[in-house]
């Protein structure tokens, strides 16, 4: 009697060919995002992300949950995009890429700020301050943004105090990095107009206001809905 011998793949084998379908699936994935198909793409992703994080392929794994989290928040599909924010956070730390943790925790922080959970939004952009200023240093573009983003959070809690600290933080960074004259520096003035008007200090919100909007008049192609606020308020005063 002849019997046949059923073969299986050595488990390495199988892990092998389980890791080149993932990288398949998120090239398919890209490739839909491309063309605009982005439920498609979303998909693909999904189930890539699935294989990565059963191999714990960290770093795969996280690339693949920015790229989820990224199209879900285009779409409104707030849930899913802060859960998979929070996902590629973990995932980068557990990979040893730290640099590409603050940016995640900021992204997710700003959507828990839409949802109205300030506490947890401060808490996710503090966090992500202090990793920033570790990974970049003080004088980097992303601590400015980190910091300008928690000094709107707290401005909105009634931190005022702590609001225009972060500010300030994030002009000195600015003004150094881009020069005086940077429409991320307006912006960030007019942050502070802000501040002193809530305050009742009008003559220093006029004074921040004028500064900010002479800047930001300077490139008419930018930030229009900021500076039609902001040139209310001033005009308020």
């Amino acid at each position: 009697m002849l019997v046949v011998m059923a073969r299986t793949l050595p488990s390495d084998d199988v892990a092998a060919g389980r890791g080149e379908k993932a990288s398949s699936l998120e090239v398919s994935g890209d490739a839909a995002s491309a063309r605009g198909d982005r439920k498609e793409a979303l998909s693909c992703w999904s189930e890539a992300l699935e294989i990565f994080t059963d191999q714990a392929a960290r770093d795969s794994a996280a690339r693949v949950a920015l790229k989820l989290a990224m199209t879900e928040e285009t779409l409104g599909e707030s849930a899913s995009a802060c859960t998979h924010y929070r996902q590629a956070a973990d995932s980068y730390a557990q990979a040893g890429e730290a640099r590409r943790v603050p940016m995640c925790l900021n992204n997710l922080a700003m959507l828990r700020k839409i949802s109205g959970d300030l506490e947890e939004a401060a808490s996710l952009l503090e966090e992500a301050l202090e990793l920033a200023a570790n990974c970049h240093g003080q004088l980097h573009a992303e601590t400015a943004l980190i910091a300008s983003n928690l000094g709107a959070v707290l401005c909105e809690r009634g931190d005022l105090l702590g609001a225009e600290q972060r500010h300030m933080q994030a002009l000195g960074i600015r003004e150094q990095l881009f020069g005086p004259t940077h429409p991320d520096v307006g912006l960030t003035l007019g942050h502070l107009a802000v501040i002193h008007q809530v305050r009742g200090d009008d003559e220093r919100a006029r004074s921040f206001y004028s500064s900010a909007l002479a800047i930001l008049d300077e490139f008419p192609g930018l930030h229009e809905a900021e500076r039609a606020v902001l040139r209310e308020n001033l005009e308020e005063l």
